[in-house]
């Protein structure tokens, strides 16, 4: 379902995506944050809700019946997944440029539309521009400063995207939108309903374009105690990158001479997430599981041993606590 208003701006410079799913309680931050944005352009924000199940359509429908110029509602029947749900946003969207923040997230910058705008405008050998950052912890309410613009990247982009050797935050991102709509397959990320619309959309532009990272703080990224990026259960983990592997293969397979497909390389990733989880929750018998796995691809590193002894395992668990309980102190 669509839901807007014959007001609509008609030529919006910039569209700004939120891909939405419950957090009812933050989401109105996240849209509180476009709408101050001071620039001499025009620009929409596209919200695309993935059936939640808390009272954010609520929220969204009365921001959009308050600001019918510039909010566009698009409400799915069911959950697709954050890639298809981005997707179907940026088909959707009209601007000459697309930026992102999450329902989590949130600008803290009022100036950050125009500085990037202004900034693509002046630079067209530049299709990608973002900025340093603030941590948010909801826990714990830390703000910290996160300044990556003195970051030097290995080249080509694409392999050091895909290495995880990047600082970037998705919330402080801009592309040029005839690159996004040119170059990333929105239909895939809808058939394949990717759980991830950030990641693998990095590594396509970048075989493209270059990225430019401004020396500003534009952007706050919400930490959660769990989300789609840092579940805090088994399962979600397993069913979370169990749906990144396919994103990974599909990187992978459009670009051969860049980057190679590693499952077993891959599988120790993953586990060893899980073992660190089970750490983290002090579950010897889940750390037995995860390092028995580690140890049979290969993986042999001293976190993986103490997995394998009850004693080790539970002395590593005292010693990471004792660690955080200093440095917290």
């Amino acid at each position: 379902m669509i839901i807007q208003s014959e007001e609509l701006i008609e030529y919006p410079i910039v569209s700004v995506v939120i891909p939405s799913y419950n957090r009812a309680d933050t989401v109105g931050q996240t849209i509180d944050s476009i709408l101050n944005q001071r620039c001499n352009f025009a620009f929409e924000i596209v919200i695309g809700d993935d059936c939640s199940t808390d009272r954010a359509r609520d929220v969204l429908q009365e921001y959009q019946k308050q600001y019918p110029t510039k909010i566009k509602l698009l409400f799915h029947n069911s959950n697709l997944g954050l890639g298809a749900n981005w997707a179907i946003c940026v088909q959707h969207c009209r601007g000459k440029y697309l930026a992102n923040c999450d329902n989590d997230d949130y600008w803290h910058n009022p100036e950050k539309l125009q500085l990037q705008v202004s900034f693509l405008e002046s630079h067209p050998e530049y299709g990608v521009v973002h900025s340093n950052y603030r941590n948010h912890n909801r826990s714990t309410n830390v703000i910290t400063e996160m300044i990556v613009n003195n970051y030097v990247f290995e080249k080509p982009l694409i392999k050091s995207i895909f290495a995880g050797k990047f600082q970037f935050c998705n919330a402080t991102m801009m592309y040029r939108m005839e690159l996004v709509k040119s170059k990333v397959n929105l239909d895939d990320y809808i058939k394949y309903q990717f759980s991830l619309q950030d990641w693998n959309t990095w590594i396509i532009l970048s075989k493209y374009t270059d990225f430019y990272c401004l020396p500003i703080s534009t952007a706050t990224f919400g930490v959660e105690t769990e989300s789609i990026t840092r579940p805090d259960n088994y399962e979600k983990v397993e069913t979370r990158f169990s749906k990144e592997k396919q994103m990974y293969k599909y990187v992978c397979n459009l670009f051969p001479e860049d980057l190679s497909y590693n499952e077993k390389k891959y599988d120790i990733y993953v586990n060893g997430i899980l073992l660190s989880l089970a750490y983290k929750k002090w579950d010897y018998k889940s750390a037995f599981k995860y390092g028995s796995t580690l140890l049979l691809l290969g993986s042999k590193g001293f976190k993986t041993k103490c997995s394998n002894n009850r004693i080790a395992f539970y002395l590593f668990c005292f010693l990471q606590k004792l660690k955080l309980l200093i440095t917290n102190h």
